[in-house]
């Protein structure tokens, strides 16, 4: 069985996906509920919730994580066409099914079998621009 939970799992393998990319090169990548301060510009991958999928009985394995991955820019240091320059990276990213399969099989606790986005909020803080996208991210952890 895998060594880790199905959602710090799938935390590892969107995070190392997001740190390979070039074009996020300047961004610090934090996983979960990150205990140090958040610096800007940043990316937090936060796997919610794991759930088995209605569809098969048991679970047999599977789970839909839902995986909210937030973007962070300073208003004093970037634009918000910066910004949605970084959120746009980030939605790529997710949409290249086949990078993120090999990350799963990097980590070899589970394998991917979709990721489905589930919506984009954008929005300022105080001094941030901010943006979330959400994604059901199928997974089947594995035997070994």
């Amino acid at each position: 069985m895998p060594s880790k939970s199905p959602l710090n799992i799938t935390e590892d393998a969107l995070a190392a996906v997001l740190d390979a990319e070039a074009a996020l090169a300047g961004y610090t990548i934090f996983k979960g509920q990150a205990a140090t301060e958040l610096e800007l510009p940043s990316i937090i991958v936060s796997c919610e919730s794991a759930a088995y999928p209605g569809e098969i009985s048991q679970g047999l394995g599977n789970y839909v994580c839902k995986v909210n991955i937030g973007i962070f820019n300073s208003i004093d240091d970037d634009t918000i066409a910066t910004h949605r320059e970084a959120s746009q990276d980030v939605m790529g990213l997710m949409n290249d099914l086949a990078t993120i399969k090999a990350s799963f099989v990097t980590i070899n606790d589970a394998t991917c079998y979709d990721v489905t986005q589930t919506s984009l909020d954008e929005g300022r803080g105080e001094r941030a621009f901010m943006t979330t996208l959400a994604f059901d991210v199928l997974i089947c952890l594995s035997n070994t």
